[in-house]
């Protein structure tokens, strides 16, 4: 799509976005040495759109142009096949049964209502939005109390369904955070650290080379999520007992018996879906069987997750990578 901006020129949408970007960086930016610090940051604006239904609910679609999907039969399917990633947002943003004044003006139901069906782990979908701004703020404001009902704990039931999906499936899921921000400028444009992705691309790189591994670090769940990007669960890594098998976060590792998983400092562990325990520096694992399919996630203190770490993933079918 093109817009006409003021003074009459055409430009696309993508390179407004860009625009605006910059701006506000721009007006933003502190002062250094007494000067205005007006320095450009690079920023790189990834094509990417919202399919909104009030059934089954909203979906953030990225690396696919909408003209090649939308309207079409099996639209989801294709953009995955084609190296897209199809989110599920917000999953259980909806109404909360509380006489808070603030929680009862959120009075739209934006679940994803799948999840609500005995086959909802399964779908056309290979990513999920666990860490959303409205729903990390319930769970704060009513969520932790011990008679909160299951609406205020939307944070928790998006990491549960994420496990679920995970285990059901035995498919790697990206968890990523603020796929669906909406408000008003800046606010839709300001840079926010929800979501870190080790890429793979030189610091020079162009726009063009830095979407693709941007692309492949994001569909490879080399990801981290959650205030300031989830920093401080980056370093979570693992070996097991097959010689020269190592992970980072989203990979998996050939696994015979016992699996060695490491991170810095303290850290909950969560295992095919079940919390185990918080621990120091790490934990050696045991699988349930000889080859089994496993997966490991940790979440930090001050709300840093990482995606998982995976035993024995089986490999998907050829084209849906």
């Amino acid at each position: 799509a093109t817009v006409e901006t003021a003074d009459g020129a055409a430009v696309s949408g993508r390179e407004l976005v860009r625009r605006l970007a910059a701006g506000h960086l721009a007006a933003s930016a502190e002062p250094t040495d007494g000067e205005a610090a007006a320095v450009a940051r690079p920023i790189v604006v990834i094509p990417c759109w919202e399919w909104t239904r009030e059934s089954p609910g909203h979906l953030g679609v990225l690396f696919t142009a909408a003209a090649d999907v939308a309207g079409r039969e099996r639209g989801a399917e294709r953009a995955m096949a084609g190296g897209g990633l199809v989110i599920v947002d917000h999953p259980f943003l909806g109404p909360v049964p509380t006489e808070d004044a603030l929680l009862r003006r959120m009075r739209a139901d934006r679940r994803w209502k799948p999840f609500a069906t005995p086959d909802g782990l399964r779908g056309a979908w290979n990513g999920i939005e666990v860490w959303h701004d409205r729903s990390v703020m319930v769970e704060r404001i009513y969520g932790q109390r011990d008679d909160a009902p299951p609406e205020a704990r939307m944070l928790s039931r998006s990491l549960a369904i994420w496990d679920a999906a995970t285990s059901a499936t035995r498919r790697r899921i990206v968890a990523v955070g603020g796929s669906d921000a909406h408000g008003r400028l800046p606010y839709t444009v300001a840079p926010l650290a929800v979501v870190s992705v080790r890429v793979a691309a030189p610091a020079d790189a162009d726009e063009a080379a830095m979407t693709d591994a941007l692309r492949r670090g994001l569909r490879a769940a080399h990801v981290t999520f959650g205030r300031h990007g989830g920093a401080a669960a980056r370093d979570f890594a693992a070996t097991s007992d097959v010689a020269g098998e190592r992970a980072a976060i989203g990979d998996s590792l050939r696994v015979r018996e016992t699996v060695r998983l490491t991170w810095s400092g303290r850290a909950r562990l969560i295992e095919n879906g079940v919390f185990v325990g918080a621990f120091e520096d790490g934990a050696e694992r045991r699988l349930a069987k000889r080859g089994a399919f496993a997966f490991w996630r940790i979440e930090r203190p001050r709300d840093a997750y990482s995606n998982m770490i995976y035993a024995n993933l089986p490999e998907p079918p050829a084209g849906a990578r």
